[in-house]
């Protein structure tokens, strides 16, 4: 075999990968998560949006800092979070209330409980 074939061989290997994982790459749906702003909605709105997408960034405009907007990750259920992870219930502002209801996942934290391992004589 000829060096200019085995380049040529190697050269049309690589394309058949590259235009393998082009492929691959544009099949493959990009899962974006929406960003909605909580504080411009209705609470109905925002819990539906969780609801449907199942987890969704949530902003809202900063009460202490102007022009500053904070956001999390909100989720519709517990499938949504990592391992170790629990569904805690938090509230944010909507267009129609102070305090709406949605999830969130956190780190789980167990409570220490000092008296199991207190030694008595």
């Amino acid at each position: 075999m000829r060096l200019g074939s085995a380049r040529r061989m190697a050269g049309a290997g690589l394309a058949a990968v590259l235009g393998a994982a082009m492929l691959a790459a544009s099949v493959v749906p990009a899962d974006a998560i929406s960003r909605v702003r909580s504080d411009l909605n209705s609470c109905a709105a925002v819990q539906a949006v969780v609801q449907r997408e199942g987890a969704v960034i949530l902003q809202h405009a900063s009460k202490r800092v102007p022009n500053y907007l904070l956001y999390d990750r909100y989720v519709a259920n517990r499938s949504f979070c990592a391992l170790g992870e629990v569904l805690e219930r938090e509230t944010v502002p909507a267009a129609d209330t102070a305090s709406c209801r949605v999830y969130v996942c956190k780190r789980y934290e167990p409570r220490f409980n000092d008296e199991r391992f207190i030694f008595r004589h």
